[in-house]
């Protein structure tokens, strides 16, 4: 009976989002929102929220904003006209909403190359809904660390050409090597790069990766591996439930869905994944990766 109900509730919240996404050009309410999911408006807003981690207004706004991107690179159209379109009150309210989901304005977005723009919001699918409520933290833990230093091995990787497989390939088989690691894990580690400019981003665009476990002094370092120190500060950490294979979609709303709605904003630090003792291997539904974003 639960089951039903869940799947029921699925299919409701579906019907719902898809209204949004067929309707993003037009003024919508709350109220016609809720009656496509045949809710009450009262048990709609927590239904929603429950299942998705934001608000309906929230979620159609961030679509609006993905969906009006597409139109700053395909059209000569004014960037208040297309504020317009989508609903935006004016110019500078769209800027502003536009600058939260990309982190640039979309005068500059405009302007970037097909390989540097960021990847649109993702439209909310039963798949995503069913792994929001089972295979992530919708909800952080905030922690605050002092500095951590660690020893692995290290890799200029890119998208294009992925040498991080290859890299914990190569580090495990040394791990053991290592006289002071403390046991909490393994670690895969992306230093803050001071130089990185978002708007320079490419697919070929190298970025460091490190393979590596905590320990509690950087002494005895055995040879080809190196050291890193990462400083402290305050994080959100998230639980991803299952493979890696659909890792990504903790990451999507990590980054695109969580930190958008929260009081929060990336940190220039490391960001980081730990594999624990709950970590089970990259193929098993139960492994737990923890997510480890820096935030301020």
């Amino acid at each position: 009976m639960q089951e039903q109900v869940k799947n029921d509730y699925y299919e409701r919240i579906e019907k719902a989002v898809n209204f949004m996404e067929d309707n993003l050009m037009k003024k919508l309410t709350i109220e016609m929102i809720s009656e496509k999911a045949s809710f009450s408006k009262f048990h709609f807003i927590r239904v929603f929220t429950a299942m998705t981690g934001e608000t309906a207004g929230s979620y159609l706004r961030r679509r609006r904003i993905s969906r009006s991107s597409k139109q700053l690179i395909n059209t000569n159209h004014s960037i208040l006209n297309i504020a317009f379109d989508y609903q935006f009150e004016s110019q500078e309210a769209y800027t502003r909403s536009f600058k939260k989901v990309y982190n640039t304005s979309p005068g500059k977005y405009r302007k970037l190359n097909n390989n540097q723009r960021a990847f649109g919001r993702a439209r909310l699918t039963v798949e995503r809904l069913s792994h929001l409520k089972s295979n992530v933290t919708m909800k952080p833990k905030i922690i605050e660390i002092e500095k951590r230093n660690f020893i692995g091995m290290n890799v200029l990787t890119s998208l294009a050409n992925n040498k991080i497989p290859q890299l914990w390939r190569d580090f495990m088989p040394r791990k053991k090597e290592i006289e002071n690691n403390i046991n909490t894990g393994c670690y895969e580690i992306h230093p803050f790069d001071t130089g990185f400019k978002m708007e320079n981003f490419t697919e070929d665009m190298k970025f460091e990766k490190w393979a590596a476990v905590e320990v509690n002094e950087i002494k005895n370092i055995p040879k080809e591996l190196n050291s890193l120190t990462i400083e402290g500060g305050k994080y959100a950490v998230f639980e991803h439930k299952g493979t890696m294979s659909n890792i990504q979609m903790s990451f999507d709303y990590a980054y695109g869905t969580w930190l958008s709605n929260s009081e929060y904003e990336i940190d220039r630090r490391a960001s980081f994944e730990r594999y624990g003792e709950q970590y089970f291997g990259p193929e098993h539904p139960e492994s737990i990766t923890e997510l480890w974003i820096p935030i301020k």
